[in-house]
């Protein structure tokens, strides 16, 4: 899920910018050379190369090692109550007094 939403940010970033640039009347970007909209999808493009990259080449090594594997990998009975145990708050101390105006 987070994943597609920061896919779609990536493309509406990637086509706002230009959409943006032909109607900004804001900035001089041939004066100062200063282009925020330019950054912005180049930065997006930058990421949306990292995703492409990893979806190419980590998610399908981590799949075959996972197939590979063969063993499923299954938790204890035992672990399940103590880890419960662990999470359980415990009270250290009374609550503090109510507070007076």
């Amino acid at each position: 899920m987070v994943r597609r939403l920061a896919i779609t940010t990536i493309i509406a970033i990637c086509l706002g910018g230009p959409i943006l640039e032909m109607f900004d009347s804001w900035d001089r970007t041939a004066q100062d050379g200063n282009d925020t909209e330019t950054d912005a999808v180049v930065a997006a493009l930058c990421i949306g190369v990292a995703f492409a990259i990893g979806s190419i080449v980590v998610v399908p090594h981590i799949r075959s090692l996972s197939a590979a594997s063969g063993t499923p990998v299954t938790v204890p009975p035992i672990v399940v109550p103590s880890i419960a145990s662990i999470l359980l708050p415990t009270p250290t101390a009374s609550p503090p007094a109510i507070l007076r105006v």
